[in-house]
């Protein structure tokens, strides 16, 4: 049975820092999980094994907290983080070159590729604005598929510029869709919090945001700052988070004070 353990460690992430057997059993039920005795249990126990949670006392009052190994195992990208990477100014540009007969190996390449959120530029030459080569080296020993790339760094352009390179080599207009999708999403409207009357309801809303949220940028590249294209929305969705996950520890709060 398939244990999704950041579940219940990313509940540490609200802000309190311990959390009781029974609160577990709530979150879960709100993540839909099963939140029946045993599988609190079986959870709880697994993460001590692996040493994300530490157990302090025994029983039905035993509490939980969360281990430094467990918020690594949770934490989700900052995309400030990327946003703020300083750029030299130069594109990371390579190709490769499969023949026909081996359209499987170009279409499990290509995926790769695009999920690491590369550029396609065009047909099989992609871009990124910064190094690339430990990447291509990982990509290139997870699928077994030869040395077949050809890169090189370009410090000038020339008959175009940055801001049309980026609007060719990623789907702006999908990315746009997303981040606007959770922007009017419904759970991020003030009452709906205020409407949570316990953890179950509370977890059940938590869980909504954090997919819409991934969804918002499971294809944005998060580029430096001087390469963002016009009308860019990915600050507006991460302000927006936050501020839904501010509220959210409120109204958790004000839930626990009130148990």
């Amino acid at each position: 049975m398939r244990i999704q353990y950041e579940l219940l460690l990313e509940c540490f992430f609200w802000g309190l820092e311990t959390f009781s057997r029974r609160d577990c059993g709530l979150i879960l039920a709100g993540c839909r999980e099963t939140a029946s005795g045993r599988r609190v249990e079986e959870l709880l126990e697994r993460l001590r094994d692996q040493g994300f949670i530490e157990q302090h006392g025994r029983g039905a009052n035993a509490s939980f907290t969360i281990t430094d190994l467990g918020r690594q195992r949770v934490r989700v990208a900052d995309p400030n983080a990327h946003w703020n990477l300083p750029w030299d100014g130069k594109w990371r540009v390579f190709s490769f070159d499969l023949p026909v007969i081996r359209r499987k190996d170009r279409l499990v390449l290509w995926r790769a590729l695009r999920d690491h959120k590369l550029g396609l530029l065009q047909r099989s030459v992609w871009i990124w604005p910064h190094e690339v080569e430990p990447l291509l080296n990982d990509v290139l020993d997870a699928h077994g598929i030869p040395e077949c790339f050809c890169g090189f760094e370009a410090g000038r352009l020339f008959l175009c510029d940055h801001a049309e390179v980026v609007a060719t080599a990623w789907n702006w207009k999908e990315i746009s869709h997303q981040q606007d999708t959770y922007l009017q999403h419904d759970v991020l409207r003030h009452p709906v919090l205020a409407r949570a009357g316990d953890l179950t309801a509370l977890a059940r809303l938590a869980r909504i945001e954090r997919t819409a949220y991934q969804y918002a940028f499971c294809f944005d590249p998060l580029l430096p700052r001087e390469l963002w294209p016009a009308r860019y929305q990915g600050p507006d969705v991460e302000e927006t988070h936050r501020n839904f996950r501010s509220r959210l520890l409120r109204r958790l709060r004000e839930l626990a004070s009130s148990a």
